[in-house]
């Protein structure tokens, strides 16, 4: 009897490969499908986890707010409320994962609204630094009107909290994120 050698052979190989393909194939068919952004699927449990052990603000941090509220805040009411506004929006679409599946084209709009509203306003600014901020604001709408990358929609929500606090009485600040020129000394 002759010894009969193991091995896959063509037909091993060949199940192998289909197993694979298919495998692969069905991996980004769902991923375009469900417009996922692959690189956030990885990041968004670490960031979460950074930010849940976030420590609460500093008395000092609460009070350089409150001056900041007291002042460009106040001079600035109108603006103030559309950041509310925007800041609820991204609340809504992009807390708790959501920005991992934006519905772009809601996303799309809500940058063209931004962009259009801040074309009305910038005019009437008149803190130098709020005026950065909105600057900043209005070309990454522009941005995510062209290109429709999570990470403009993640920088938009971060520079509409951060702005919350310093023009509104929104307590959310044991974050800060650090983004705006009007909070740069808070933080």
């Amino acid at each position: 009897m002759a010894k009969r050698k193991f091995g896959m052979g063509w037909f091993g190989w060949t199940m192998i490969s289909v197993i694979l393909i298919t495998t692969l194939g069905s991996f980004l068919f769902f991923v375009n499908v469900l417009d996922l952004d692959i690189n956030n699927l990885f990041t968004d449990d670490q960031q979460a986890s950074e930010e849940t052990t976030e420590e609460p603000a500093s008395q000092e941090t609460v009070e350089e707010v409150e001056k900041v509220q007291d002042t460009v805040g106040k001079d600035h009411e109108d603006i103030g409320g559309f950041v509310s506004e925007m800041h609820d929006f991204y609340n809504d679409t992009t807390g708790y994962g959501g920005i991992s599946s934006l519905d772009w084209n809601e996303q799309v709009e809500q940058a063209k609204t931004i962009d259009q509203k801040l074309q009305e306003e910038i005019p009437n600014i008149t803190s130098d630094a709020l005026l950065t901020d909105l600057q900043n604001i209005q070309n990454l709408a522009s941005k995510t009107v062209e290109e429709q990358k999570s990470e403009n929609v993640r920088n938009l929500h971060r520079l509409f909290h951060d702005l919350d606090i310093a023009l509104n009485s929104y307590n959310g600040y044991d974050k800060i994120w650090g983004v705006t020129e009007t909070l740069e000394q808070v933080n």
